[in-house]
């Protein structure tokens, strides 16, 4: 329970920090055996852009990355489309593979479309 607890918790501070300006970013993932580079995350998020901002994805497409630098690679899979209070929302989830470390990690995020047209975090 407190793993998950855990797990979740680090899932918002990650997507807390794909939404603020570049230079305000930081990296939620620097601790033992989950560290993510700025590349790695840039790259992260270009891939699941192409899937939540793209209006022809279909569910089950997948995006990957790979940094060949930090040997840190991803998916990115649309698993769901739904509206949510009027809003457009894409459920995406993310599978990192980091290379020091044998399991692979999994983050499930929904974005929705603001009237604003910004993609925000539900």
């Amino acid at each position: 329970m407190f793993k998950t607890f855990a797990l979740a918790a680090l899932a918002a501070l990650f997507v807390t920090s794909l939404t603020l300006p570049a230079q305000a970013q930081f990296n939620p993932f620097q601790r033992s055996g989950f560290e993510l580079t700025q590349k790695d995350i840039e790259l992260l998020v270009a891939a699941a852009a192409k899937l939540y901002q793209g209006e022809t994805a279909e569910v089950g497409t997948v995006e990957t990355w790979s940094n060949e630098t930090s040997g840190n690679t991803g998916a990115v899979q649309l698993i769901r489309v739904f509206e949510h209070k009027g809003l457009t929302c894409r459920r995406l989830q993310h599978d990192i593979q980091v290379s020091k470390v044998a399991n692979t990690f999994r983050y499930i995020f929904d974005r929705c479309k603001t009237e604003s047209g910004e993609w925000k975090v539900l």
